[in-house]
């Protein structure tokens, strides 16, 4: 019998790669294009606006579902709550403007996603080693689904659990066991691979996964506090032999 019957994998910097740095070129574009709709509009200070406001709502709702200033869960309300903000705070206080660089951003985001060039390869890879794939993922619905259909991810998995559409988020326990239910499938022969060692390595631990695989790509060094995983890769490539092991 395998030991390994399935593995969850954690969504943002471990499959698709949509960094710091691919986010900061998006919002720029939206601002510059929303120069060419309000000339007076000042590309770099709405720029700073909206990023000085996204980064405070990141870390406000941190391994929580995340909730607009009004209380949408979707990722287009936030999206468009925090446009409103950054516009209002340069003085471009307007519904349409605000509409416009949703717009903008949404379709700038979906065409910038990309995946990892060892993610193809591994699941396919895995399809052959262990029975279930599945996605567990913290965010909004149409944010997180929105990556797995412009990626082609989503036709990889069995089973896609995201935070906001279950009303619990990694490391709560309760994410994981619900997939867990889903899949009839014991806790300890499943995986969870991941990039964040208090979400996902954590949650792992909080679930009695089989083991909490990080994903450490850049090589950074673990904390004391931080949660011990079962195994760290810097690549998913190394993932069948482990699972062989």
């Amino acid at each position: 019998m395998r030991s390994v019957r399935a593995i969850f994998f954690d969504l943002d910097d471990t499959l698709v790669d949509y960094d710091r740095a691919a986010w900061t070129a998006t919002v720029r574009r939206v601002c510059a294009a929303l120069e060419t709709d309000v000339p007076e509009l000042r590309p770099d200070r709405l720029f700073d606006a909206y990023t000085h406001a996204y980064d405070a709502h990141l870390r406000a709702t941190e391994a929580t579902i995340a909730r607009s200033p009004s209380g949408a869960s979707d990722a287009r309300s936030i999206w468009r709550e925090i446009w409103q903000r950054a516009l209002a705070e340069c003085g471009h206080e307007s519904d349409a403007l605000a509409g416009r660089a949703l717009d903008l951003y949404v379709r700038d985001r979906n065409r910038s996603y990309r995946l990892f060039d060892d993610v193809t390869d591994v699941l396919a890879a895995l399809r052959e080693r262990v029975d279930t794939l599945a996605v567990v993922t913290n965010g909004p619905v149409d944010a997180q689904r929105d990556k797995l259909a412009a990626t082609g991810l989503d036709r990889h998995f069995d089973l896609i659990v995201v935070s906001a559409e279950v009303g619990v988020a990694k490391p709560d326990k309760a994410i994981f066991d619900l997939a867990i239910r889903r899949l009839d499938v014991e806790p300890r022969s499943v995986w969870h691979v991941g990039d964040n060692l208090t979400t996902d390595v954590g949650g792992a631990r909080n679930a009695r996964l089989g083991a909490g695989v990080w994903l450490n790509r850049a090589g950074v060094a673990r904390g004391a506090d931080d949660p011990s995983p079962g195994y760290e890769i810097a690549s998913l490539r190394e993932l069948p032999a482990l699972v062989d092991q």
